[in-house]
């Protein structure tokens, strides 16, 4: 089982989006999926809403125990989805030691034989679960919206990966790059910053660049992926930019 993180130091990039339509075109490619919320918000929670007559299934601020509860599981969604889900309890794990952030991966790999992907929503700051995320994944991606504040949260992010590779919590993450989201290129101010992070950052910029669209708003609302049903020229478009970023991250993950 292949861990990806979707990280931002940053409020509203528009991770969540992304996790969602990324669990939708890796289900479409076959795999099979484990979603895990550790954002209190609750966003991908909320996407993914429970079958009915389902076990309440395993949260997320369990996986922060030494042990996981006997015989907890994923909650399934589906034949090919499972999740684990936010939970009120997360409040309080970012005042917990810093032992705890290695017990997640640990508390993961208990589902590897049963998974092909795990997809895990990052809190929107830096703490213990932001922290343990990145230490239980093999791989992280930023979304990012192009603005002074977001770009700052980039520059952070940056820093804290380094600080899980070196200081002896996940040396294996890879960092695939940065999805420029919720950009309007016909923003003379939005054009220049998206070139300045290309010159910061370089080949960390992937080339996939997701303009904001009404439709993606929509389709999240509908609980379903921007390319399915498309209706119109304008939701062809985003269907299409989705579509083609998601396989595009996933690809980078073989």
């Amino acid at each position: 089982m292949r861990v990806l993180a979707i990280a931002n130091q940053k409020g509203g990039v528009g991770k969540s989006t992304l996790a969602v339509h990324l669990a939708y075109a890796a289900l479409e490619a076959g795999l099979r999926v484990l979603l895990v919320d550790m954002d209190k918000q609750g966003s991908l929670s909320l996407t993914f809403t429970e079958p009915s007559g389902a076990e309440p299934g395993l949260v997320a601020s369990a996986l922060y125990g030494e042990a996981l509860p006997e015989g907890a599981q994923p909650q399934k969604i589906s034949e090919k989805l499972g999740i684990i889900r936010a939970d009120k309890a997360l409040l309080s794990i970012d005042k917990a030691e810093n032992a705890v952030m290695r017990y997640p991966a640990k508390a993961l790999r208990t589902f590897s034989a049963d998974y092909d992907l795990c997809i895990i929503d990052t809190p929107p700051l830096l703490g213990v679960r932001l922290m343990a995320s990145l230490s239980a994944a093999d791989f992280v991606v930023t979304p990012v919206s192009v603005g002074l504040y977001e770009l700052a949260g980039v520059a952070d992010l940056m820093q804290t990966i380094h600080v899980i590779r070196t200081q002896g919590f996940n040396p294996r993450l890879k960092h695939l790059g940065i999805v420029p989201m919720k950009t309007n290129t016909r923003a003379t101010e939005e054009r220049e910053a998206l070139a300045s992070l290309r010159e910061r950052y370089g080949n960390a910029i992937l080339p996939e660049t997701l303009p904001e669209r009404a439709p993606v708003r929509k389709a999240i609302a509908r609980r379903v992926p921007v390319w399915q049903s498309t209706r119109g020229e304008g939701h062809q478009k985003a269907g299409q930019e989705w579509r083609a970023a998601c396989n595009a991250i996933l690809g980078r993950m073989a």
